[in-house]
C-alpha cells in the first residue's frame, strides 16, 4: 500500500511538473495576438516534442533522435517568401555559433504551401548555417500547431517543448535558460 501511495504522489508531481513548464515564458514573447492561437500552443508546451517525420529533402546534414539527445533544440519553422524569416537567419546562425558547444541545436523547417522550392536556393543566398529541411506535406506544420512565419519552437534537454511561437528577438532568452538546465 504504501509503495502505491508513493507512486502515486511522485506520477502526481511529475504531472505537476510538467504542466508548470507549459507558459512559464511571458506570452509577449510571442506573435500570439490571438487567444485561440495562443491556445494552440500553450497546449503543446511541457509535453514531448510533436513529430518531425515527413520531412524530406534536407540541406546542411540533417538532425537525428541521438543529435539532440540532452540537447536544446530550436525549431525555426519559416517560409522561404517570409521577410521577418529571412531577417532572422543571421541571429540564428550567431545564435548557433554562440552556444553550439554548449549544447544547441538548430534545425530550419521550410514549410507554407508554397515557396519550398525556393528552398535549397535560399539556403545558400541567405547563407543558413544549420540543418533545413522541407515539410513537403504539411503535415508537420500542423503537429507543431505552426499559424504564421517565422514560428519558432525550443525543446529542452529532456526532449520537452517548453516554448513555441516565440518572436524572434526572444528565442535567445529562452536558449539561456534551457542551456542553463542540467542535461538528463
Amino acid at each position: 500500500m504504501k509503495h502505491t501511495s508513493r507512486h502515486l504522489m511522485l506520477v502526481s508531481l511529475l504531472f505537476a511538473a510538467n504542466t508548470m513548464l507549459a507558459g512559464e515564458f511571458p506570452d509577449e514573447w510571442t506573435w500570439d495576438t490571438k487567444p485561440e492561437r495562443r491556445a494552440s500552443h500553450a497546449a503543446l508546451e511541457g509535453k514531448p516534442m510533436p513529430s518531425l517525420a515527413g520531412v524530406a529533402g534536407w540541406v546542411n546534414g540533417t538532425v537525428t533522435a541521438a543529435d539532440i539527445k540532452g540537447k536544446v533544440l530550436v525549431v525555426d519553422f519559416y517560409a522561404t517568401w517570409c521577410g521577418p524569416c529571412k531577417a532572422a537567419i543571421p541571429h540564428n546562425n550567431e545564435m548557433l555559433k554562440k552556444y553550439k558547444e554548449k549544447g544547441l541545436v538548430i534545425l530550419g523547417v521550410c514549410t507554407s504551401d508554397s515557396g519550398q522550392d525556393k528552398m535549397a536556393a535560399l539556403v545558400r543566398s541567405a547563407g543558413i548555417q544549420y540543418p533545413t529541411v522541407l515539410d513537403p506535406t504539411l503535415k508537420v506544420e500542423s503537429a507543431w500547431q505552426v499559424h504564421y512565419y517565422p514560428t519558432y519552437a525550443v525543446v529542452d534537454r529532456k526532449g520537452i517543448l517548453r516554448s513555441i511561437g516565440l518572436q524572434p528577438h526572444n528565442v535567445e532568452k529562452v536558449v539561456t535558460k534551457l542551456l542553463a538546465e542540467p542535461a538528463p
